[in-house]
């Protein structure tokens, strides 16, 4: 040691090292036989019974290039977590897709059949309870068998997203909507009685047939019900489907309540 390390070695290091048994990472400044300055890394023990200092020492150089080793496996194992985070997040957007093709009906944007029955029965089962009131409606275009024929699938397609578009601008985000197949749609009301569903529903009627989709107007037929809980929720959806084809019957283009048929369920 040259004089400098020898002063910080018998007034630190020993001293450290008598009281704690054992030093980490000590650096020192040797002189090798030929003169030349040595930087080294000492880690050291003590054993006592022995009266033995056990010690460890490593060239600044090689540490150095251990250190860059380790620097290098530690970003490769940052880039290996970056990448595997990254393959995390797409398959969680890969999920979420998924999870929304299997509940959304891909045309219109609006729930499917599938969800819309389990919402429902959410609902129905959350309101019984407290005696709540809800409505559903069901609808569909009316002569869509002509629109396809006479304009093709392509506008007939387009009557049905803009049917979609213009309930979702409508109807409170409260309501549940839903494509319930084909030219066919259904609406969740809730806290809507007979006469507000029955108002509520022809207001959208009469918005609808002042639209057109590519210079195409179209009118609706609604059957509606209203919520009664001696029934169950596909009793009150079957109730709606027969309002619906009573209003076909009576001319199309009108809203038909189920309370109102001569036979109601």
């Amino acid at each position: 040691m040259n004089n400098g390390s020898k002063f910080f070695f018998h007034s630190l290091v020993y001293p450290k090292l008598r009281m704690e048994k054992k030093v980490k990472e000590i650096y020192l400044l040797l002189e090798t036989k030929t003169g030349e300055s040595c930087s080294v890394m000492l880690n050291a023990q003590l054993f006592e019974s022995e009266k033995l200092i056990d010690c460890f020492v490593v060239q600044d150089s090689q540490r150095i290039i251990h250190t860059k080793e380790i620097r290098a496996i530690n970003v490769a194992l940052e880039a290996a977590l970056a990448e595997k985070t990254l393959l995390h997040e797409e398959l969680l957007n890969v999920n979420q897709e998924l999870k929304r093709y299997a509940e959304t009906d891909f045309l219109t944007g609006l729930n499917n059949r599938r969800i819309f029955m389990e919402k429902a029965k959410n609902v129905y089962e959350s309101y019984q309870d407290e005696k709540r009131i809800f409505s559903i409606c069901i609808f569909d275009v009316d002569h869509f068998k002509f629109v396809n024929d006479q304009y093709g699938h392509l506008v007939g397609d387009a009557v049905l997203a803009g049917i979609a578009d213009e309930m979702q601008n409508f109807f409170e985000s409260t309501a549940t909507l839903a494509r319930f197949g084909g030219e066919e749609f259904i609406v969740l009301l809730p806290d809507n009685d007979k006469e507000e569903s029955l108002k509520r529903i022809e207001q959208f009627r009469g918005q609808v047939k002042l639209k057109s989709w590519q210079d195409v107007s179209v009118s609706i037929s609604f059957g509606v019900n209203t919520a009664m809980y001696t029934h169950t929720i596909d009793d009150i959806i079957i109730g709606a489907d027969l309002a619906l084809y009573a209003a076909k019957r009576w001319g199309r283009d009108r809203v038909v309540h189920q309370q109102d048929l001569e036979e109601p369920i």
